[in-house]
């Protein structure tokens, strides 16, 4: 009896200690599942977060677009033309190359659609009396009047003379003026042929493999040469101009000395423009051999590009 008793306490031990196992595996797991709970909580908070700030994203995508890439469609601001332009003095004589530099300003990026260029002539000369010595300076006919910047056009160019060309004004209202065939220029006056390099300054990304002719540079005389793509340049970015004369301003190479009418002798080298510049001393017999006429055909190269600035506000973007 006494060992049945025994045996009895042992099992109700045996019994108790397991259920104290089975009420702590219990604990346990229930602690694991809620952490687990937790842990799924956090996920889906985060994951609401991922969506609203995905939802806050608006994005355009065409194809293989990376979505990096920003289309000049989607820059903000306001859309306006406007003509983006330098001016490079081309004085007498000078043929090394010019150069100007733009800016754009901080008002936002500029667009360029098309180029263009034009010739501003500054043509003055000086007359110096050859009995006096007194000094009179004047404008030549071509001063402050557009000129071409090439010579592509000139279909007239080489047209031979059969004679010595001479007007006479009206008695009492001004001398002759005499066209010489060996002479007189057969291109226009102050018409200049340049090569031009373009280039962004701060990348130093040219826009052609070599400087590129001024009769590429617009078509026909003077009209806008559309770029092959928009070009885009951002606030602050420096666009630089180096322009090559090919000539100087109305060259007097070419021309024949000497030859002149009546007694006159002095050589005409650079007179090939007078007939047209409003110049005539052909007669002068009291300047013997000295030519009395300098000439400064100095003038003003204008070039740049044509498009439309976006106007954005202070802080409104990379661009």
């Amino acid at each position: 009896m006494t060992q049945n008793i025994q045996q009895l306490t042992q099992q109700v031990g045996f019994a108790a200690q397991a259920a104290r196992a089975a009420q702590g595996a219990a604990n346990q797991a229930v602690a694991q599942v809620q952490g687990h709970a937790k842990a799924l909580e956090a996920h889906n908070q985060l994951l609401n977060n991922l969506t609203q700030a995905v939802q806050g994203i608006q994005m355009t995508r065409s194809g293989n677009t990376p979505p990096d890439i920003q289309r000049i469609e989607n820059i903000p601001g306001r859309r306006i033309p406007f003509d983006l332009l330098i001016d490079i003095p081309i004085g007498a004589n000078v043929t090394a190359v010019q150069q100007g530099t733009i800016v754009v300003s901080q008002e936002g990026p500029f667009v360029a659609v098309s180029r263009v260029a034009t010739f501003l002539s500054q043509y003055e000369l000086q007359r110096i009396d050859p009995t006096s010595g007194a000094k009179a300076n004047f404008f030549g006919r071509s001063y402050g009047r557009y000129r071409p910047i090439h010579s592509a056009w000139d279909i007239l160019d080489g047209m031979p003379r059969q004679q010595v060309e001479q007007q006479t004004a009206f008695a009492g209202t001004g001398a002759p003026h005499i066209l010489s065939p060996s002479n007189g220029s057969p291109f226009r006056s102050m018409e200049t042929d340049f090569r031009v390099t373009f280039l962004n300054a701060g990348s130093s990304f040219p826009r052609s493999n070599q400087p590129v002719p001024s009769s590429f540079w617009t078509p026909q005389i003077n009209a806008p040469f559309d770029l092959g793509a928009l070009d885009v340049f951002e606030r602050g970015e420096s666009l630089q101009f180096n322009v090559q004369p090919l000539h100087i301003n109305n060259p007097s190479y070419g021309n024949i000395q000497s030859f002149a009418a009546g007694n006159a002798n002095f050589p005409f080298l650079a007179s090939g423009w007078d007939y047209l510049e409003g110049i005539n001393d052909q007669t002068d017999v009291a300047a013997g051999s000295t030519d009395p006429i300098t000439r400064l055909p100095n003038g003003i190269l204008t070039i740049g590009f044509h498009g439309f600035r976006i106007v954005q506000p202070a802080g409104s973007g990379p661009y």
